[in-house]
């Protein structure tokens, strides 16, 4: 495999939409990564993820709430992030999440050799916010969690669906072990300010072909930009 080739997630699902000037920005932001970019809405990621992994208890959102609340932030940068950061968790509490991740005590997988896969060449980085393992009707099941916060970029169903799938495809060549299953139900994409869950599509096959179609407009675009 190329090396050279590597994009995220969520970088591809925002590929798949972009106009050709803006797939060419997002394949020189891939080559050179800003290694000073601080990232957006930790608290609010954080919490989410805690909120999941403890069988979707909307605890931690509630406390991340008021600690957001007490924030006395300065800069504009700061204003703006908890700002949307408030109304990230907000709008998180309205969102249905399948009863599986509810009502099914469930263990989280920490460790994964790799957070990444590769579809047609271009290495995909997954890393999935929350890795689950479930037991149901005397199976072990695995399932995952992307999640999605940008209130100027919603993803649509297609974008989110290319999600699920990539998720999927990670946990079935890359996480599952000896006696385990992915389970498609549980292979989700969660948009927060779109507030939707998008789970494995029922016709995986065209999405993976969708995305290896992708993957090649990457390549192309990549040698040239």
């Amino acid at each position: 495999m190329d090396k050279r080739y590597i994009i995220s997630i969520n970088q591809l699902a925002d590929f798949s939409k972009a106009t050709p000037a803006g797939k060419r920005r997002i394949i020189k932001q891939q080559k050179q990564p800003n290694k000073f970019k601080v990232a957006w809405y930790q608290l609010p990621k954080a919490r989410i993820r805690k909120a999941i992994a403890n069988n979707c208890d909307l605890e931690p959102i509630f406390a991340g709430i008021n600690e957001l609340k007490l924030r006395k932030p300065e800069k504009p940068r700061q204003v703006l992030d908890r700002e949307v950061s408030l109304e990230a968790l907000r709008r998180f509490v309205n969102i249905k999440l399948p009863h599986l991740l509810k009502d099914v005590p469930h263990e989280i997988i920490k460790k994964v050799e790799t957070k990444s896969i590769v579809v047609n060449g271009v290495e995909i980085i997954i890393s999935p916010d929350v890795i689950y393992k479930l037991r149901l009707y005397g199976k072990t099941y695995i399932g995952a969690v992307k999640v999605h916060i940008s209130k100027n970029n919603v993803f649509d169903n297609k974008q989110s669906r290319y999600i699920s799938s990539l998720v999927y495809k990670y946990l079935k060549e890359s996480v599952i072990k000896e006696g385990e299953e992915v389970l498609e139900e549980l292979c989700l994409s969660i948009d927060v300010f779109g507030e939707k869950v998008i789970q494995t599509p029922k016709n995986l096959p065209k999405a993976i072909t969708d995305i290896e179609i992708l993957c090649e407009e990457v390549k192309s675009i990549w040698n040239v930009a």
